[in-house]
């Protein structure tokens, strides 16, 4: 029967690491999480029901950091992206208000700030500005760049003047850059919270080694122990990434 029954999971497992048949033209890329039914049957195959339990742990646990370091990096990556934003339309607006011809000032402010570099490429070849700067405000934290294309686009079209738009442009990226980095460290203490709970576990086996219950033995060698150590694994990433979603949904719903 346990054959049965392994034969039946290894198939299911080959079934979703195997990807249906591509063109000649389609690219083959399979998913980062695709090997991973695979990898927990060959581990309860080769290491017996120990090693069923660890590698699950070892996938839930993985899997969470994997996906709190993915959402960090992307909160790093807007806020940089803000705090760029801000500062080009802030020297942007500045030579434009004194008087500097707007692809003049472009050209200088490049040079010191990457968010304009395809907004400088596309004037040098003679593309359209407007449509370079929308491309670029759909990366992460750049959206402050669209209302300066819209302006931008208003100026070419009717010849209006650029520096007031430009100047309140710049001053509505710098506010909301300011508001991005002080809610996200307003944020910070609850995820770090979040993720201390989910050490907690831990915690609680040191301090039974510590009084002598020996927990280690009773949760990796009986079956009520197995399954104790592998949902409390589970509730603790579970709890973890509740705490990260709940922080991200409080971020958008108070900077949508």
């Amino acid at each position: 029967m346990m054959v049965v029954v392994a034969a039946v999971l290894m198939g299911v497992a080959v079934w979703m690491v195997i990807p249906p048949a591509l063109s000649r033209h389609q690219e083959r890329r399979l998913p980062v999480w695709s090997v991973l039914p695979a990898a927990v049957v060959v581990a309860w195959l080769v290491f017996g029901v120990g090693g069923l339990v660890w590698a699950v742990m070892a996938t839930a646990v993985g899997g969470t950091v994997f996906i709190v370091v993915r959402r960090q990096r992307r909160r790093v990556q807007s806020l940089k992206g803000g705090q760029d934003v801000a500062r080009a339309t802030r020297a942007l607006a500045g030579r434009i208000s004194v008087g500097e011809i707007p692809s003049m000032a472009l050209e200088h402010v490049a040079d010191d700030v990457d968010v304009l570099g395809g907004a400088r490429r596309a004037q040098a070849v003679g593309a359209s500005v407007p449509d370079a700067l929308m491309a670029t405000a759909r990366q992460p934290g750049m959206a402050g760049l669209a209302p300066l294309a819209h302006a931008w686009q208003l100026a070419t079209t009717t010849g209006a003047p650029l520096a007031p738009a430009a100047t309140l442009v710049a001053e509505g990226t710098a506010r909301r850059a300011r508001l991005d980095a002080t809610l996200d460290s307003e944020l910070a203490a609850a995820r770090a919270s979040g993720r201390i709970m989910g050490l907690l576990p831990f915690v609680g086996l040191l301090m039974g080694h510590l009084v002598g219950a020996h927990p280690t033995a009773f949760l990796t060698t009986t079956w009520l122990g197995r399954g104790c150590l592998v949902s409390a694994t589970l509730l603790a990433c579970l709890g973890v990434l509740w705490s990260e979603s709940l922080a991200d949904r409080v971020a958008r719903e108070a900077l949508p």
